[in-house]
């Protein structure tokens, strides 16, 4: 897999860690990390991420109205929800934001790692899409 440039963002410093020390050992990337939908939302505006796991109960600006802050920043960058406070509805909200996927923080850590080299596939299937399309203009 090719470096991709990710980004965890939960209000648990605990839980950012351990899934960054885990993704560092499956993948040999060092993810950044944010802890509120602001700080999160700078360094999207700074950075070109690929994948954001982002989770939906945080203090101030909660993960749905991220989610959508950052689809408007870049449509692209795939976002994979994590939560442990997580409901039908904010799942709906979620796919209808354009989240990539919904993995439930209780049972769901197995199922992180494939759901972000999936939405990752999809980001450089895009970016390849774009790149595409570009090229085709000119041609």
């Amino acid at each position: 897999m090719n470096k991709m440039k990710l980004l965890i963002v939960d209000d648990e410093k605990d839980l950012c860690r351990i899934l960054a020390d885990r993704l560092n050992i499956l993948y040999g990337i060092s993810p950044d990390v944010a802890h509120s939908g602001d700080d999160a939302l700078e360094m999207v505006r700074k950075k070109g991420y690929d994948v954001v796991v982002l989770d939906i109960e945080m203090p101030g600006i909660d993960g749905i109205e991220t989610l959508k802050r950052i689809k408007e920043i870049n449509p692209k960058i795939q976002v994979v929800l994590f939560t442990g406070h997580g409901s039908d509805e904010t799942r709906r909200m979620g796919e209808v934001l354009g989240a990539f996927s919904y993995v439930d923080k209780i049972d769901g850590l197995p199922k992180l790692a494939p759901m972000i080299e999936g939405a990752f596939r999809l980001r450089k299937v895009l970016e390849d899409t774009y790149a595409d399309a570009a090229m085709n203009e000119y041609n």
